[in-house]
């Protein structure tokens, strides 16, 4: 009986360690590391990088246009004067003034 035992464990032995290291690297292949669960999650991650990266990259190519326009280079300077002195509600010294809030009262 002892010899017919380990007959069969001799017979169920192989198949049963190829089916150990299937499962093993089957387990792996979805939920390890490199697996196909981390890689959706990794994907997700990159789409939202990417999203950021494209909404920083559209501000910082903004931010470009508006110091390019206040530079000496893109813009007359008279034109960046006239522009501050309108935000900033100012005159300039030379400037002829005339104010129409009072010009309608007779």
């Amino acid at each position: 009986m002892l010899r017919a035992t380990k007959h069969r464990l001799r017979a169920i032995a192989p198949p049963a360690i190829f089916l150990a290291i299937t499962y093993y690297f089957g387990w792996n292949a979805i939920h390890g590391k490199g697996g196909l669960e981390s890689q959706v999650e990794q994907r997700a991650a990159l789409a939202q990088a990417q999203q950021q990266f494209a909404t920083v990259d559209a501000e910082r190519a903004q931010w470009e246009t508006r110091i390019a326009d206040l530079s000496g280079q893109s813009i007359a300077g008279d034109m960046l004067d006239s522009q501050a002195r309108q935000v900033l509600n100012l005159a300039d010294p030379n400037d002829l003034v005339i104010d129409l809030s009072h010009s309608n009262d007779k």
